[in-house]
């Protein structure tokens, strides 16, 4: 994360210890909002919450094994949308998910549409990859790579802005290329139909341009200089991210 100080509600600055894992962290911050000096000092130490979370629920350190393996990588993805058709990338890495704010984890593409702005499409968003569909509720669709029906574990692929109609149904086993739903401006602000797409490890967000960068079809996502803005590369070949969907931002699928 880029959380580098907290500020306590009496002023003063803590600097977290960088080894702090992110959940950690999270918590200190919490606390340092919500409580007391006093209240905060003891909720952080040994017989704060970790000891009533220990009470509940067990030692949590007893079979601690690493969030993120040294060696992981992303699985082969593909586009959006259906191997031939063009679409435009309106989006660069944003956020994720609601809000304002970091892991700017999520990409955005829009199909033509005959009357723009939120016009509806009969074109399909697709499957990035084989799956198993965990969640779908209005204008959300959940993709779980390794078909465990957790989507806390493995891959995970987040779908935001589809319509209803024809949504795929939760637990239908899904192919590379099937369809997933209907680009929509269902689901959150959205000023066009468009598809949002996340990726999800082990239940956190992973952002789009870091150490495993989104990478669909070997499209590699960069981030711009503000959320929304941003590119993505290959080969040389540079797509550049546009609200307009200008020529710039036309993407085909499955050009090899």
């Amino acid at each position: 994360g880029s959380l580098d100080e907290i500020n306590r509600t009496d002023g003063t600055l803590e600097i977290p210890d960088p080894w702090q894992n992110a959940a950690t962290v999270a918590f200190q911050h919490y606390f340092s909002q919500k409580l007391s000096l006093n209240q905060y000092n003891q909720a952080i130490r040994e017989n704060g919450f970790i000891r009533t979370y220990t009470s509940l629920f067990g030692d949590p350190w007893l079979n601690v094994q690493p969030h993120f393996p040294g060696n992981l990588q992303q699985p082969e993805l593909v586009l959006p949308f259906a191997v031939g058709k063009t679409w435009a990338y309106t989006g660069g890495p944003h956020e994720s998910w609601w809000g304002s704010g970091e892991p700017y984890g999520a990409l955005d593409f829009a199909p033509a549409t005959s009357g723009g702005g939120c016009s509806p499409t009969e074109e399909f968003a697709v499957a990035l990859a084989d799956g198993l569909i965990v969640r779908t509720e209005p204008a959300i669709a959940v993709l779980d790579l390794d078909k465990d029906g957790n989507e806390r574990t493995g891959w995970v692929i987040y779908y935001l802005h589809l319509g209803l109609d024809d949504l795929v149904s939760q637990g239908k086993l899904v192919k590379t290329g099937d369809t997933i739903g209907h680009p929509s401006c269902e689901g959150g602000s959205a000023t066009g139909t468009h598809v949002h797409v996340a990726r999800k490890f082990n239940g956190e967000w992973i952002i789009a341009d870091g150490a495993i960068p989104f990478n669909m079809e070997g499209w590699i996502a960069k981030n711009g200089s503000r959320p929304y803005l941003g590119t993505l590369t290959r080969k040389g070949n540079v797509i550049t991210a546009s609200d307009s969907a200008s020529g710039k931002s036309a993407i085909t699928a499955g050009l090899k």
